[in-house]
Parts: C-alpha cells; structure tokens; sequence
C-alpha cells in the first residue's frame, strides 16, 4: 500500500473506553479509523464502505467476534484480520488460523504493536491478492500424491499410514525430526503431516526447517495439546494448515488433495512464467 494514502481501519469492540483510547491513538499514527461498538454495526459498516483492515474483539454480546469474522470472510474473502480477546479461545485461534486470519493478539494490547501487525496483515494480504492474479487455471493432475508422516508415536504412524495409502497417496514415514529431514534430502514430498508434540525436535522447529530447506512442501500440522501460542506461531512459521489429533481421516485426505492442488497450480505457473521470461529473451 502507497505510505501516502491513509490506511482505512474499521476498530470493533464492545469496551466504548478502549475503543475511543485505541482509536485515537491509532489516528495519530496515520491511520483512517472507523468505529463500531458490536458486530451488527460492523457489517453494516463493512456493507456500506470501502476498508482497508479490520480490528475486531472476539468476545461481544449481540454477535461475537468468530462469527463476524466468518461473515466478512464469506464476503470479503481477502480482507485482512487482526482479533483481539482478553479472554484467549485455543479452539477459536485453531479455526480461525486455518481460516486465514491476520493474527490473535491478547488484551491489554502494545498500540504500538497493533500498528506494526496492521501493516504486516496489509502487507502479507496484498501479497496473497498478487499471487492469486498471478495464478491461471492449471490442468487436472492424476499423479499419486507424495505424503510424508512425522510422529514419535509408531502406531499413530502406521494407522495413518494404511489408511491413506487406500486413498492412492505414496507415504513416506519418520518418527522424528532429523530423520524426516535427512530422509527428505532424499525422496522429496508433496505434503508433510507434523505433529508438533515430539520428543527432541517438536514440530514447530521441524516446520521452519522443512520452510527453510523445503519450500515447495506443503506442511499440516496436528496437535492434541492446542494453544493459541503454538497456532499463531505456526502461521508465522509457514504451516498451511492445522488439524487436531487424532484427525478425522476423510478430513485429512481432503486437506492433504487441496494443498497438493494448490502446490501444483503455484509449479504450473512457475513454469509458464519461466518459459515466457525465455520467450522474451531469446525472440524468434
């Protein structure tokens, strides 16, 4: 976004005091706010102008926070944002990071802080909106999809591992972080499924090194000991998706197909854009 233009916030929350204090200050850092003081007046809003970012709390009495979000989402599929709670939901920071959100900041808040995670959300979702124009419809692909499956627990591995494999996936298995990676230097994966909970090496640390080593990977990660922390950590880190353990198998083979399209539209494009650069180069 040009620095000239102001960015155009829309502040939700029920706390008239914090409202009032948070927008003032947010205003003199250049910022264009609007307010409302509940959801209903937020979609009204939101119906009716043209924003830049939303700041919503969570916890509201008419309609409460995830559930605006869910309807700015439906509408404005693009539209960063950022949640505020004093009151920290591990199920609703697990669902609302798979959703795409912004970030999950915890009252009392930085202002300062605010405004640097307003900027990085305006940022990463003009980043997003280039690559989707960037991205054109790709051909079907029929190939089995490579599945790496990294958990200290062996017979979770192996369950897993059946079960997925009856749905045409390739499965490679590791029961710990420095086997997976040595293995991937190898035999290189669509997807990797991480569980964050494992002796030595958690998966968070395996996640930003898979990112770092690996981009291309696809990375899930599965957790039965969720947290808010540890959810918004991962996004940071680069995980796609979340799901909770045990997961559901039907929802797991599903997830798993939808990142290997997604990494398979993104190689596509690559592709086109890498011959078009050698078009332009060398004209005929």
């Amino acid at each position: 976004m040009d620095k000239e233009v102001k960015i155009k916030l829309l502040m939700v929350d029920d706390e008239e005091e914090f409202l009032v204090s948070s927008s003032r200050a947010l205003s003199r850092r250049g910022f264009d706010v609007d307010v409302a003081l509940n959801g209903v007046t937020a979609l009204e809003l939101i119906d009716k102008q043209k924003f830049d970012v939303v700041v919503l709390d969570v916890k509201m009495p008419d309609i409460d926070g995830i559930e605006v979000y869910r309807q700015i989402r439906e509408k404005l599929p693009d539209m960063p944002v950022v949640l505020l709670t004093g009151h920290s939901s591990i199920d609703d920071a697990f669902q609302t990071a798979k959703d795409g959100i912004a970030d999950y900041l915890t009252k009392p808040i930085d202002i300062d802080k605010l405004a640097e995670v307003i900027h990085q959300a305006i940022s990463t979702a003009e980043l997003r909106i280039k690559e989707k124009n960037m991205i054109s419809k790709s051909p079907e692909f029929d190939e089995v999809i490579k599945v790496m499956l990294i958990d200290d627990e062996t017979d979770f591995l192996e369950s897993m591992k059946k079960v997925l494999q009856r749905r045409k996936m390739e499965i490679v298995t590791a029961e710990n972080g420095p086997d997976a990676l040595s293995v991937l230097k190898e035999n290189l994966v669509d997807v990797a499924v991480v569980d964050i909970k494992m002796q030595g090496m958690d998966g968070l640390e395996v996640l930003k090194r898979i990112k770092h080593n690996f981009p291309s990977i696809e990375v899930i990660l599965l957790t039965g000991y969720p947290t808010v922390e540890t959810a918004m950590e991962g996004i940071k880190l680069g995980a796609n998706e979340y799901l909770k353990k045990p997961p559901d198998v039907d929802e797991l083979a599903a997830t798993i197909r939808k990142l290997y399209r997604n990494r398979q539209e993104t190689i596509f494009q690559q592709q086109k854009n890498l011959i078009e650069k050698i078009r332009q180069r060398y004209p005929e």
